[in-house]
């Protein structure tokens, strides 16, 4: 009965949550902030003063936003933060690990058919569908472990993870994107509450440069400390802009 229920609550989330609050692949959807009457996006991003390096700085492009909203690159150097009319909405994470670090997806690469060791333009149209089939590898382990680790909620306050029946993972069909000029994936999951709702959800993505793995990601998540918005209905307006900023960072620097 639970995977019944699992598949039915699948099948209804993908084409109806789009429309509302999960709307993770509607990338041309138009939407406004809600304390916002002007129509017209705006482009902001402010620039963050600091001595340690800041990855977004050098990164992140002017792109269209809802109006009064901003992106600026937040003081912890790896968190991009979303503001509107003064106030933090949220944050989105980067994480460069270089492919030394990652033996696994090393192991992908020869999978897909790429000697890791081997000097050869990723991005040119010879190598696009295994670097591809490889991303798409790593996208996969990574709902395995997921799904294995959202088996517990972490209590907060008791300071302990108990094993629960009462959400369910929920991953996202990974689909192409632009990150930069890098070709990337697009993908995540959803929390379901058993008894209806939603209880969290993620958006990721996933780019090669033959050097590192570029990983970008936010969430609505209650148990979260630093990467989150803490209102899903701010998350599902910022999504589709989300795409753009992904889509035009400067990848590779």
């Amino acid at each position: 009965m639970l995977r019944l229920y699992h598949l039915l609550l699948g099948a209804i989330l993908i084409p109806i949550g789009f429309q509302t609050a999960v709307s993770y692949f509607s990338s041309d959807r138009k939407s406004e902030a809600p304390s916002v009457k002007t129509p017209t996006p705006t482009t902001t991003v402010v620039r963050a003063k600091s001595n340690q390096t800041i990855i977004w700085n050098n990164l992140v492009k002017d792109t269209p936003l809802p109006p009064g909203w901003k992106i600026n690159p937040c003081e912890n150097q790896t968190l991009l933060c979303v503001s509107a009319n003064g106030k933090r909405l949220g944050t989105v994470e980067l994480k460069i690990l270089p492919l030394k670090t990652q033996p696994s997806f090393q192991t992908m690469l020869l999978n897909a058919g790429i000697p890791p060791k081997k000097n050869v333009n990723y991005q040119s149209p010879k190598y696009l569908t295994q670097v591809a089939t490889a991303l798409n590898a790593w996208v996969n382990n990574r709902y395995k472990v997921l799904s294995s680790r959202h088996k517990y909620v972490y209590d907060y306050k008791s300071k302990t993870a108990k094993r629960t029946d009462g959400i369910l993972f929920s991953p996202y069909p990974p689909q192409k994107a632009r990150v930069g000029k890098l070709q990337g994936i697009r993908y995540g999951f959803a929390g379901l509450k058993q008894q209806g709702g939603l209880y969290e959800q993620h958006i990721g993505y996933v780019a090669f440069d033959g050097k590192a793995l570029y990983l970008i990601n936010t969430a609505f998540n209650p148990a979260s400390f630093t990467v989150y918005f803490d209102n899903l209905e701010n998350l599902s307006v910022f999504q589709p802009y989300l795409n753009s900023v992904v889509a035009n960072l400067k990848l590779p620097s």
